[in-house]
This record gives C-alpha cells, structure tokens and sequence, in this order.
C-alpha cells in the first residue's frame, strides 16, 4: 500500500486499518467508484461521469454513421460531506503496559471497521423513498424469501428497464440468511458468502449482498433493494492537513485495492501526558440515477 507515513507504527496499523475496512469497500466497488489522493476541503462539489452504453447499431454512412450516439454520458454531482473519523486515546504511563505491536494492530482494525461502516451508512442512506420516486416500478412487495420469489425479481428488473446482470441485490441481514438457508452450499459458494455477505453472479445478478445498514424507519418498510452499477455512486478524496505543524505525524495510505485513501494524525498533550492517533477518510455518495433503483419493501408504503 502507497503511503506517505514514516513511523512503521503508523504504517502497520494504517494498513491493518484499510484490510478491516475492505468488507465494506469490496461492497461498495459493485458501483461506479471514484477515489483519488487529491486533498479537497469537506462540502466540495464535483462532477463524476456516469456512462450508460445502450446498444450497438448496424452502421450506416447516411443514417446511421460515426456521429451518431449510441450511449450516453450523464455527470453526477457528488458532494464530500462525509468527513468520517476514529480517534484512539491513551496515556504514556498506558503503552508502557502494553505490546506496543499488538496495540497499532488492534488499533487500525478497530478504526477501520468503524471508517467501514461510516462508508456503508453514507451509501445505504440514500436508498429511501423520498431519494428514489415511488412509482409501479420503483417500490415492489417483497415480504419473505423464496426461490421463486428471488427469481421473479428479475422479471422486476425487466419492468424496470435494468439489466439483472449489471445490478445488485441487496437484502437485510435476515431476508440474506433466509436466502442462503434455501440454497445449498456448493450453490452460494461456501463460507465466504456467510463470511462476507455477498454472492456474486446469483440468480443472474451482479451480485446479491447483505446490508444491514439499509434505513431501518417504520415507514420505510425496506426489506432491500435493487441497485445497478450505473445509479450509485461513491467518491473519496484526501482531508487537507491545513496546519500540519501541530501534529507529531501526519500522512496517508491509498489502498492498493480500492484505491481509497486513509489519513492518520496522531499528537500529544503535554500538560497531561494523553496521546491521541485518528485514522480518517473524506467521501460522497449520489444516487445518478434513482429512477433505475428498486426498493423492496414489506408492504406497500404510504
């Protein structure tokens, strides 16, 4: 992993930090992903290309020929409002009592669970009613799992003009584990689908994930949803260090993976003796296009 840090402290926990955080990224990379090691002040606007291919066409010099479009380009606005951070104390007197290895480990996975789960909130945040339009096409009774119930979603997407293989389904975590106790085994792959929570290719989609983080509200009544590739969106950028001289160290690591980017600060306190290490990252997510998503729900909603 490319980083910017010199205390190996700091590199090996950083890194355990982004590994922790990989469950949550490996999810997020089902979608249009953008992240970069540019620094950008939280709140900042951009514009992320979204490509929708459409469908070949047979040339033709008169009618049909090099300058006209086939696909489409659309540019989404993404926002980094979402400056998520974890932040670790202790004493001077408390690292002598402990291996000094141990702690940078367990202090990483820690906070790169917690920087995870920030990431999977922001996203699933935006799959609620008022973000994708109720309509006959967008909001579908989906009450229990079944495998013919699972299969019929596909016939969802084909009334909702989304191609089942470049979509995802994402489910709670019950209606995921009804779901993978109606298959075999040697069917969703083994361990890894329980361990993870996504099984790629089921069904015909993209993938088929657990979310647990999907609005929870009474009125939402959301049992999961239907999301293609293109409708989602997810960017990350640098947190600028504007007064670096207050800090014993600070830097980044770029995930070699996803290519998102942790910062870390860690300082003192020299009237107390209190240390503190904070691992951190900048993020916005947008739906592109939400009339494309799918929200399965209990039942109807008002």
């Amino acid at each position: 992993m490319a980083t910017s840090l010199t205390s190996p402290a700091l590199v090996y926990s950083t890194d355990k930090a982004i590994i922790a955080a990989r469950r949550a990224l490996a999810k997020v990379a089902f979608f249009a992903t953008d992240f970069s090691a540019d620094a950008v002040q939280p709140g900042t606007t951009m514009k992320i290309p979204v490509f929708t291919p459409g469908a070949a066409s047979a040339f033709d010099a008169s009618t049909n020929n090099y300058e006209k479009t086939d696909g489409s380009v659309a540019f989404a606005s993404v926002t980094f409002d979402h400056h998520v951070k974890h932040t670790f104390q202790f004493d001077d007197k408390d690292f002598t009592l402990v291996n000094g290895t141990n702690f940078w480990a367990n202090a990483g996975r820690a906070s790169g669970s917690a920087l995870a789960k920030a990431i999977i909130g922001a996203v699933s945040a935006l799959i609620n009613k008022t973000v994708i339009p109720k309509s006959a096409a967008n909001e579908v009774v989906f009450a229990s799992v079944t495998k013919g119930a699972v299969a019929a979603l596909r016939d969802t997407c084909a009334k909702a003009d989304i191609d089942p293989g470049e979509t995802v389904l994402m489910l709670t975590p019950k209606l995921f584990a009804d779901l993978l106790a109606t298959l075999d085994a040697n069917v969703y792959g083994g361990p890894e689908a329980i361990r993870h929570g996504i099984v790629e290719g089921l069904y015909g989609f993209k993938a088929v994930m657990e979310n647990g983080d999907l609005p929870a509200s009474a009125d939402e009544k959301l049992n999961g949803a239907l999301i293609p590739t293109d409708a989602l969106v997810v960017a990350g950028r640098q947190v600028p260090v504007l007064s670096p001289s207050v800090y014993e160290e600070i830097g980044t690591t770029r995930d070699d993976v996803s290519g998102l980017v942790v910062g870390v600060r860690r300082h003192g306190d020299p009237a107390t003796g209190a240390n503190y290490v904070t691992h951190e990252a900048l993020l916005g997510a947008a739906l592109a296009q939400p009339a494309k998503c799918v929200r399965l729900v209990s039942a109807a909603t008002a």
